[in-house]
């Protein structure tokens, strides 16, 4: 087995280098965005995609060397980093003070071809994610008896199961409890009966892709005929969600909600146009390995990209963006919580830190004289070199 997280990386690329065209050749996904995005990543973290030199000028000993990342929606690499700046931002969101737990949406498995072709998937995701909101609040506002109600809901969209393969679902990080809009009311439930969780779920779903997607009536007939019990779903337990440590909150919240398709570390051989990877199973509870060829591999990444500009998170009710801060002072005066806003400051993860946080170890102190090095030398991936320290006549350039 390959070593080291730059090997695997260079494997997961020769995959795409080799197969890619093949694939793309008898797909949709023929388009100058996911051809963009692909590149992007077959130079990440290479000198072709430009680089930042470090030194140390105490010692003259100390080098570091960083090659830019690429910032794709295909990139592993940088799809952890965006990860743990996701869950960060989502974990200063979230309302101080209560609880919350994961409740899991799924969509049937007739309808995720028909998604995963589907024209315009800006506009289905968009509508699959709203539809999620529409169904909680529903379910919460009967509890109550009342449609004079909101809560909190952050939604994500996974688009891959544990083994890559499409099947788009939702996570929603739901607060557990409740606002009386007129009254300013906080009412908190502990329980969330499934049954009918699984039919509210199975009418919004349905009545939106009868909306959306009106060639799909029959078909929607006949699964609404099927499913007396309604679509599955997961109501999730009560205070599922570590909210009292940040830091527990964050690893939660990475760990269940930003799992690429496939990790690198999971791929263990690549060789004769097959490719060789493990996942554990939702089923068995074990380590499943697979033996797929290159077109099938790539068909269990590349569906997975995204469209452009898409949120992947969204946040409704109570949570979103423009109402959080009133509802935040609201509620904490409710459960008696002191809101530190000095922690709701999103600070993005430096490259030092992140790095830190992997290796226990931080890549811009000299290791010689324990230093901090600074910057000595620039270089663009289109523009070339655009700044250098031991040459007067280039400048700081905007890139």
């Amino acid at each position: 087995m390959l070593k080291g997280i730059k090997n695997k990386f260079f494997r997961f690329k020769q995959i795409f280098k080799d197969g890619l065209d093949k694939y793309l050749k008898h797909t949709k996904y023929d388009t100058p965005y996911i051809r963009d995005e692909v590149n992007k990543m077959l130079i990440c973290g290479t000198e072709e995609g430009g680089f930042v030199e470090y030194g140390c000028s105490c010692c003259g000993k100390g080098k570091h060397k960083i090659n830019m990342s690429c910032k794709g929606k295909c990139c592993p690499q940088c799809g952890k980093r965006y990860a743990r700046d996701s869950m960060e931002k989502i974990a200063n969101q979230m309302l101080s003070g209560i609880s919350y737990r994961q409740v899991v949406l799924t969509l049937p498995s007739e309808y995720r071809e028909h998604f995963k072709n589907h024209d315009d998937q800006s506009k289905i995701y968009a509508a699959f994610m709203k539809a999620a909101h529409l169904c909680i609040r529903e379910l919460i506002c009967k509890h109550f008896k009342s449609w004079n109600y909101d809560i909190s809901c952050i939604v994500f969209i996974h688009t891959h199961g544990r083994n890559g393969v499409y099947n788009p679902h939702l996570h929603i990080l739901l607060g557990e409890g409740a606002m009386e809009l007129s009254n300013h009311e906080w009412k908190e439930f502990k329980y969330i009966d499934m049954n009918k969780l699984r039919k509210t779920w199975q009418k919004r779903l349905l009545s939106m892709i009868r909306k959306n997607m009106p060639e799909l009536n029959e078909l929607s007939d006949a699964l609404e005929a099927e499913h007396v019990d309604g679509f599955y779903a997961n109501p999730g337990k009560v205070g599922e969600v570590p909210t009292e440590n940040t830091k527990g909150l964050i690893r939660y919240l990475t760990k269940y909600l930003a799992s690429p398709p496939i990790g690198l570390s999971r791929i263990t051989k690549y060789e004769d146009d097959k490719v060789s990877y493990y996942y554990k199973s939702h089923l068995t509870k074990r380590n499943e390995f697979e033996n797929v060829t290159v077109d099938v591999f790539l068909d269990r990444m590349i569906p997975h990209i995204l469209p452009k500009s898409f949120q992947r998170v969204r946040y409704y009710g109570l949570q979103a963006t423009a109402k959080v801060k009133f509802w935040r002072e609201i509620i904490s005066q409710i459960v008696g919580v002191v809101v530190d806003y000095t922690k709701k400051i999103l600070n993005r993860i430096s490259y030092a830190d992140f790095f830190e946080e992997i290796t226990g170890r931080n890549p811009l102190k000299c290791r010689f004289c324990d230093e901090k090095m600074e910057v000595f030398r620039i270089v663009h991936a289109t523009k070339g070199l655009v700044y250098d320290i031991f040459r007067d006549s280039i400048e700081w350039q905007e890139f």
